[in-house]
């Protein structure tokens, strides 16, 4: 119960701080914070705490093939952000995804998946579109509008590890890194500050995902001997690597 508890909490608190974030800084830090592994890092460590190393590498297979539907999902929303309202954007942006998540399913080997997220990546931040300036913070939030975000996030979660406890460590660990939160604050944001910051937004979360990937890729293949602290914090090793690499890459 305890778990559960810790796990249906965390997502509303992650929209709570994305919120304050994009509010503060603008929303491709908040998109930032969106697409690394501040969500299924937690899940993955209490899956390994409560059920071993066996089954938090077949979760964290799931959620490589989760990582290719966000940032399938990046790619999309800020290509039709511009020429849509924020509901069709999503539902259509949905659509998408979705077609990701069953051929990131289909795959069958991590590495084919991971090879096809890093192609969406790449192909995504060398193609962005044109966004001008960057995007300040929306100047007007309603009172109402964050409190919705938080519920809709933790609803979301429930369902999802309902989902998950039937179906297994695999389809959990996809279910935990569906695009539920950037869904929630993307369209949140697009209605509110208009499709630039929207697409500010998913281009941070885009950028996060390299990073987020190569976490997942040392989960997926950790040792059982390193145990889990160590295995944690190659991952975070790889994470830090990873961004780095893109930002070089980048600049290069």
């Amino acid at each position: 119960m305890e778990l559960l508890l810790v796990r249906v909490a965390l997502a509303p608190s992650l929209v709570l701080l994305a919120s304050v974030v994009a509010r503060r800084l603008g929303p491709r830090r908040g998109g930032q914070l969106l697409g690394a592994p501040t969500s299924t890092g937690p899940f993955l460590a209490l899956t390994w705490l409560g059920s071993g190393a066996a089954k938090t590498a077949a979760a964290a297979h799931g959620t490589v093939t989760g990582t290719l539907v966000v940032a399938c999902f990046c790619l999309a929303y800020a290509r039709l952000a511009p020429a849509r309202r924020p509901a069709w954007t999503l539902v259509l942006t949905l659509a998408w995804a979705a077609v990701a998540g069953l051929v990131g399913a289909s795959c069958g080997s991590v590495w084919l998946t991971a090879g096809l997220t890093v192609a969406v990546i790449s192909a995504g931040l060398l193609t962005w579109p044109a966004t001008g300036p960057s995007c300040p913070p929306p100047s007007r939030t309603r009172r109402w509008e964050i409190p919705v975000r938080m519920a809709l996030a933790g609803a979301t979660v429930v369902t999802a590890l309902a989902a998950a406890s039937a179906l297994g460590s695999f389809v959990g660990g996809v279910l935990s890194a569906l695009p539920v939160l950037l869904s929630v604050m993307g369209t949140s944001v697009h209605r509110t500050a208009g499709a630039p910051a929207a697409q500010e937004m998913m281009r941070g979360a885009l950028t996060s995902a390299a990073g987020t990937l190569g976490f997942l890729l040392v989960l997926c293949f950790a040792p059982v001997s390193l145990g889990p602290l160590a295995a944690f914090l190659l991952a975070l090793a790889a994470l830090s690597a990873s961004d780095y690499l893109l930002r070089a890459v980048r600049h290069a």
